[in-house]
């Protein structure tokens, strides 16, 4: 029994030694790394020093074989193994898409016989914004913002905020492309809005103003059209947005040549007639149906001896039925050669062509012309 018992043990110790003999071999196995440099995919022989979040990039030296690898970082942020990919001591991976909290501008690549290291500068996207939903929003309803990278700057109820020309409000929801917030009872018109992050302290300002009136041609309310035939001034009305509204359905008098709006006198300026592509016409737009092309057409005209402006079915890019939203129209000044001044392109009428039995249920109201790149 004692040597049965004996026997066992000398097994067991052998094994054991086995193992650990095993465990420092793998670890010999270990290569030592060297690195040489870091390549973009497409030019693999210029060596960079500095990449954008999201960009693939070619780290190249001795060593770097994925199973010769425990981890990487950049600056601090561990990169996951498993979206790494080695071949003929190169190695593929994309840059996350993630602040860090410790900048050193360096590339880490560790295993057991140590680290090594690369100089590299990860360049992160600003924050941006892009659009409001509905540039007249009520205040106190829910107002919807576009933008981009609102989960890498965490602009979120937490850290996030809306600012209506200096007056903040939270993130009530988001995702990565858009948020919502309620605009505040008592704000102000003709404003700026901005998105911001308190815990990165970066700032966004949107394109276009909250309730904008910078160059308003025609609201329906103060600026009123020769015709009030297709305005709506009930105030109960349920489509009603922020005052009368022009509104064409199939209760509206058709007609072969159909001017919808007409207004002169308007507050066109010489640069938007001169720059005319620094400019573009906004307006809150609402319909029941998708516009088709060569069904309709509106033809604006700012002189009635000028070609008019055409805005097309695609030039109406709806995101929902049955919501007022802001959307964008083209600008374009065409003019005549007899009367080219610009004190004649001060009109704005708008006329529409469509077949009297194609369905219509849409809405404008403030039609308005803003500069391109929304300032």
């Amino acid at each position: 029994m004692n040597k049965l018992l004996s026997t066992t043990m000398r097994l067991a110790v052998f094994a054991a030694m086995m193992l650990l003999t095993a465990c420092s071999d793998d670890d010999n196995t270990a290569e030592p790394l060297k690195l040489s440099g870091v390549t973009t995919l497409a030019d693999m022989n210029t060596t960079i020093a500095e990449a954008s979040m999201g960009s693939f990039i070619a780290v190249h030296g001795e060593g770097l074989d994925k199973a010769n690898i425990d981890s990487v970082c950049i600056n601090d942020i561990k990169i996951d193994l498993d979206e790494i990919y080695t071949e003929n001591n190169i190695m593929y991976m994309k840059i996350p898409v993630k602040l860090a909290k410790n900048v050193t501008d360096r590339m880490y690549i560790y295993n057991s016989l140590g680290c090594q290291e690369l100089p590299l500068h990860v360049i992160a996207p600003d924050l941006k914004v892009e659009r409001m939903f509905n540039e007249y929003t009520a205040p106190g309803d829910t107002i919807m913002i576009y933008g981009q990278y609102f989960d890498l700057y965490e602009v979120d109820s937490i850290n996030g905020y809306v600012s209506f020309d200096g007056q903040k409000t939270k993130i009530i929801s988001r995702s990565d492309t858009h948020l919502t917030t309620q605009v505040p009872a008592n704000v102000k018109k003709n404003i700026k809005v901005s998105v911001g992050s308190t815990k990165f302290g970066v700032e966004a300002v949107c394109p276009g103003r909250y309730y904008d009136r910078e160059c308003m041609l025609m609201d329906f309310d103060e600026l009123k059209p020769s015709s009030m035939a297709n305005v709506v001034t009930d105030e109960k009305d349920k489509q009603r947005l922020s005052g009368n509204f022009l509104r064409i359905d199939q209760n509206s008098a058709w007609s072969g040549w159909w001017y919808i709006a007409e207004i002169g006198d308007t507050k066109v300026t010489d640069d938007m007639l001169d720059h005319p592509d620094d400019y573009v016409v906004k307006c809150e737009f609402r319909t029941g149906n998708q516009f088709i092309d060569n069904k309709i057409r509106f033809c604006t005209y700012l002189y009635w001896a000028a070609d008019p402006m055409i805005w097309s079915a695609s030039d109406f890019n709806v995101q929902n039925f049955n919501q007022w939203e802001t959307i964008t129209l083209p600008w374009v000044v065409n003019r005549s050669e007899t009367y080219p001044e610009n004190y004649r392109y001060h009109s704005f009428n708008v006329r529409i062509e469509t077949e009297e039995s194609y369905a219509r249920n849409f809405a404008f109201d403030n039609f308005r012309v803003c500069r391109k790149d929304g300032k």
